[in-house]
């Protein structure tokens, strides 16, 4: 189970427990459907860096296209 997951099953339980929902349902609510959007997420692209033996210098770049080795970069949404 991922982080994503964690905090998707720890609003479920809150939302079931609480005593009054009038107080959290919407927060709550809420937060459960960006955590469902977050986990479906898909990369739009990869990290990668690439050591250089004669200098001892990495460069580090970033691809389009997935590398086996690369960490995986996300575009989340910025609103106002």
């Amino acid at each position: 189970m991922n982080k994503i997951d964690l905090i998707i099953d720890a609003l479920e339980l809150a939302r079931n427990e609480i005593h009054d929902p009038t107080l959290w349902t919407d927060k709550v609510d809420k937060a459960l459907a960006a955590a469902r959007e977050l986990r479906e997420m898909k990369p739009v692209a990869w990290l990668t860096t690439e050591p250089f033996a004669q200098t001892r210098c990495s460069i580090t770049k970033v691809t389009l296209h997935q590398q086996m080795n690369g960490t995986p970069l996300y575009a989340l949404e910025v609103t106002k």
